[in-house]
Formats: C-alpha cells, structure tokens, sequence
C-alpha cells in the first residue's frame, strides 16, 4: 500500500469520527443560543439596543451558569403555575444531563487513530478527583455513538425554542408539549 492509499484509509476511518463530534458540538451551541435568546426575551431585551449588550454579557457564562440562568428567568415567568413548572423541571434535567455528557466527551483527551491499523472507535481518558484521590476514566466511542446525543440536542433545542414561544404569547407548556414515558416531548409532527 502506498502513502496515499494508507492516508485515505486513515481518512476514511478517522473524518466520520470528527464530523459525528462537530455536529453534536455545533447543535449544542444552538442550544445554548436558544437558552439566551429565550434569557433575554423573558428579561424583556428583545428588540431593545440593549439586546447585544444582554447577549455578550450571556456569552461569558458556561453551560451550568448559562442554564441556571435559563431555569431563573422561565421561573421568574412562570412559579405561579406548578404544572408548568413541573414540565419545565423536566426539560431541565435534560439539559442538564446534555451538559453532563457534553462536558464528559469534550473535556477528555481523545486518542483517535493511536496504535490501530483498523478501528472503530475513539478511545479516550480523563482523570477525576474523588474523596478517595483520582480516578481513571476511560471511554470509547464510535462515531454513530454521536448520533443520540446530536438527535437530543436538536429536540432540545426546538424546546427550548417553542419555550421562549410560549413565555412570549403567555400559552401555557402543557399545550405544547406531550409527556412520553415519563419525558417532556415536542408534538408529535402530523
């Protein structure tokens, strides 16, 4: 095999890798883009000049801070109404878990195409502080192992999306949504 035969089998294993991990990345940034815009909406910003002010002040914060924020404003809005709540209490912990897994793939050293002629998957570490001192934590992943976190990402998205709808018509999120074992859905599409 030559040089740029082998550099096209390298390619062709390693960019599907790449692509899986940027799509989830930028459809995450969307999200986090709707939770600011959603932020700035309910702190009544929209078409006001302090709007860029608003976003680059928003812009700062991580995701945990960005989504604390998130979580203040829609109760600013809506405490009044515990079934609401409860509902967007429910989105919440899936933003959340988003973030955890979010967090969990990007801040890891990856190691792809280390030590394998033919592979499959990423392998990748981490190491954690524990009361009992660090932790080893190792993970691998396939790039279709992407596929689920983009498709959550981009439901919670548009959530997050028709959340700022509802706050800005005043329709109440039980319209809006549906609850799918036991998890907060958009409508089903007829």
């Amino acid at each position: 095999m030559n040089q740029s035969q082998e550099e096209d089998r390298w390619r062709k294993q390693r960019d599907p890798w790449y692509a899986a991990l940027g799509r989830f990345v930028v459809q995450f940034e969307h999200i986090c883009h709707r939770m600011k815009a959603c932020i700035i909406d309910a702190e009544g910003n929209f078409n006001s000049p302090n709007q860029q002010v608003a976003f680059a002040e928003l812009d700062r914060l991580t995701a945990g801070p960005l989504l604390d924020r998130f979580k203040k404003a829609v109760a600013k809005l809506r405490s009044d109404y515990p079934d609401e709540m409860q509902i967007f209490d429910n989105i919440s912990q899936r933003l959340e878990d988003l973030i955890d897994k979010r967090n969990d793939v990007i801040h890891r050293t990856w190691f792809v195409e280390w030590g394998e002629e033919e592979f499959s998957k990423a392998h990748s570490w981490k190491f954690k502080r524990s009361e009992s001192g660090p932790q080893f934590k190792p993970l691998e992943l396939e790039a279709s192992d992407f596929d689920a976190l983009l498709e959550e990402a981009k439901e919670l998205t548009d959530i997050v999306l028709r959340i700022d709808g509802c706050l800005a018509i005043g329709v109440p999120f039980s319209k809006n949504f549906r609850v799918e074992d036991g998890i907060i859905r958009l409508p089903q599409k007829t």
